[in-house]
């Protein structure tokens, strides 16, 4: 279904989707609300039905509101209550997809997903090992690494470090190489600390140009899964966010300072929050490794 705005622009399109072998109509009204939590189903929900065909199948249907304009920031969701499904008190209600129960599968199932899942993991774990098996060595070189300033913040955890155009650039051109990093710790409150929040939430909404991998230079370990983390470059990203309604989020305005900082700088989030509280220090000297992914 589309839903055109007052003006005639495409503002949205509805994805439903019903895994049933017969076709039946399920999607949520304004009025309806999660069952789990209480909260006005939106933009993501799952609900449960018996397959009339076979009453003792339980079949799950889905679906969501995906953005077709500019992208907006993600709304605050609460922390995910998962619970076992129970019967028959959550047939024919609506939940969050973040909320709804988890459904016991059967253990053969279960069995095949965990070999898949862990196939993947592995996978994985040998991709990253040997896209670095060569980087340790370069960095150890004789030459002497190459040097760019960043400033650093964190919201939610969330890290982001902010280069000037020309900073990213020199950054950018050694890659696979020891670079050393002058940090400084942003001031809150100003316009860079504006800029660097939206960054941040931005990056939630995929509008990064590109992903990199990395890794804080030790002469003690080697770089591999346990230790490389990844970030999201986000460059020229605000033709492609609602920017009002970002700044509208961190409590600031959306002016033409303001965009003009988001456009001559280039931020590198890390695409995961860290764990605990994390605090950067007034000033420091990282030597990192990063490469592409």
């Amino acid at each position: 279904m589309l839903v055109r705005s007052d003006d005639g622009t495409l503002d949205h399109v509805c994805v439903s989707m019903t895994a049933t072998r017969s076709h039946v109509d399920v999607r949520p009204s304004p009025e309806d609300r999660c069952a789990e939590c209480g909260h006005a189903v939106a933009d993501a929900w799952v609900s449960y039905r018996q397959d009339p065909v076979d009453p003792e199948t339980l079949i799950q249907h889905f679906g969501g509101i995906v953005n077709a304009g500019l992208a907006e920031p993600p709304t605050d969701r609460p922390e995910p209550r998962i619970r076992a499904f129970r019967y028959p008190d959550d047939l024919g209600v609506f939940f969050h997809s973040w909320c709804a129960p988890r459904i016991k599968l059967p253990e053969k199932l279960e069995e095949e997903i965990s070999k898949l899942l862990a196939e993947a993991l592995v996978a994985h774990y040998r991709k990253t090992v040997e896209r670095w098996a060569k980087v340790r060595q370069r960095a150890a070189g004789d030459d002497p690494p190459a040097r760019c300033r960043a400033q650093v913040a964190s919201v939610g955890g969330r890290r982001a470090f902010t280069m000037a155009r020309a900073e990213w650039e020199r950054f950018r051109s050694h890659e696979g190489q020891l670079i050393e990093i002058e940090l400084e710790r942003m001031p809150p409150g100003g316009l860079a600390a504006s800029a660097a929040s939206i960054a941040i939430l931005a990056a939630e909404c995929s509008v990064h140009t590109e992903r990199i991998e990395v890794w804080r230079y030790t002469e003690q370990a080697l770089p591999g899964p346990h230790n490389v983390q990844d970030y999201l470059v986000l460059k020229n990203f605000t033709r492609r966010i609602n920017l009002t309604k970002f700044a509208e989020r961190i409590s600031t305005r959306d002016t033409p300072s303001l965009r003009k900082h988001l456009r001559e700088y280039v931020f590198i989030v890390k695409e995961r929050p860290d764990k605990g509280g994390w605090e950067a220090k007034a000033r420091v000297l990282e030597r990192v490794v990063f490469l592409t992914t």
